[in-house]
């Protein structure tokens, strides 16, 4: 499930979702030990993928992925399965919550295009579910998916004052990823993309995000 967040109204409006295909994705690109080079560059997990929540169902037992064979017979490349998974990343940062369609088990037949990814995804799949279930639970992430609620809702309140004029209809999109920093980045205009540690951080999120909201509206 998405942890979803939305302030302002149809015409101004900021929606904030930490999508649950990247917590699927990093969760595999961290268990399987892939490195993919991705702009930018995306920490490791928070909490790591080791960590399993207390109240969540124990993971199953995965064997390694050494020596795991494709279709063909040839054996999965981590190399190539990072470039994978670098190149999936783009699509779902862009798709969103929508990118969760690609991952329909047993067969991940939208993953066909990235077959060494796909047999990682086949494998590590269930835990993955069972772990980003865990993580959505966690009162304290549910509580950063919220903590930045009351200053966006007053952001969007105050635009008028704040521009001197009525502000232009928008839609922004927040992406907001559980890793290790606290950073945030400009991905297009309309889209931005924070850790939840600085979501969590309200004052420093919403002194960030005021400028360039203030430029779309």
């Amino acid at each position: 499930m998405d942890g979803m967040f939305i302030a302002g109204t149809e015409r101004w409006k900021i929606t904030l979702v930490e999508p649950e295909s990247l917590r699927i994705a990093l969760y595999v690109r961290d268990v399987a030990g892939l490195e993919p080079a991705t702009e930018p560059p995306i920490p490791p997990l928070d909490p790591p993928a080791d960590l399993w929540p207390v109240w969540s169902k124990r993971p199953v037992e995965v064997p390694s992925s050494a020596g795991v064979r494709l279709l063909g017979g040839r054996d999965v490349n981590l190399e190539i399965a990072s470039e994978q998974w670098a190149r999936w990343w783009r699509h779902a940062l862009e798709v969103g919550a929508g990118a969760i369609d690609d991952f329909r088990p047993p067969g991940f037949l939208a993953l066909s295009a990235v077959p060494d990814l796909r047999v990682l995804m086949q494998r590590h799949y269930q835990n993955a579910c069972l772990w980003s279930d865990g993580i959505n639970d966690d009162p304290r992430i549910r509580g950063a998916h919220s903590a930045p609620g009351q200053g966006l809702n007053a952001l969007v309140r105050d635009l008028p004052s704040l521009l001197g004029r009525k502000p232009v209809p928008f839609n922004v999109r927040i992406t907001v990823i559980g890793v290790q920093t606290k950073r945030a980045w400009v991905l297009a205009p309309d889209h931005l993309m924070l850790t939840r540690r600085l979501i969590a951080d309200l004052d420093n999120a919403v002194d960030w995000l005021r400028p360039r909201i203030l430029a779309l509206a």
